[in-house]
């Protein structure tokens, strides 16, 4: 699998990621198992050159459906009212519960992730401006962390 993520990814100039979730369901070997697999993934893609964001699962959220805690419902939710090109989902599984569901869910979280830091990208290369979001986007760029004590947009990309 690593083998295809990595080709897949290979074009990229920049990636984005959810940091870990150390929530995520299952037992604690299976966490880490993920944690492991995650992180062979993204050293890969940082020894080849890319430049890597990592975004906390809850700024994700924020981000694209408005409410950090949002659920599975809500992330769909921000994927239909999101008024920029994306994948049709109509002929996948309805997410109809806040746990999600396969691969609907996925994709939704994923495209997130691409909004996120295409956003990102727009705001460093100063094609938009950050008064020009809303609110809760700005927000989510100005957040100030222990990992990124200036806030986002003045935080460099992870590289090589």
């Amino acid at each position: 699998m690593k083998n295809k993520i990595l080709e897949w990814t290979k074009d990229c100039e920049y990636l984005a990621t959810e940091d870990y979730a150390f929530g995520k369901s299952g037992a604690l070997g299976q966490i880490f198992s993920l944690a492991e697999f995650e992180g062979n993934i993204k050293l890969a893609e940082i020894e080849r050159g890319q430049k890597m964001r990592l975004y906390s699962i809850n700024s994700n959220k924020k981000f694209f459906s408005g409410y950090g805690l949002s659920d599975k419902i809500g992330m769909r939710d921000g994927f239909d009212k999101w008024t920029e090109i994306k994948p049709d989902l109509s002929t996948l599984p309805e997410v109809d519960n806040g746990k999600g569901v396969s691969p609907t869910s996925d994709i939704c979280d994923a495209y997130a992730l691409c909004e996120f830091l295409r956003c990102e990208l727009k705001l460093r290369a100063g094609i938009i401006q950050l008064h020009q979001l809303p609110k809760h986007q700005i927000e989510c760029f100005n957040i100030v962390t222990k990992e990124c004590p200036t806030g986002m947009l003045t935080a460099p990309f992870i590289t090589k």
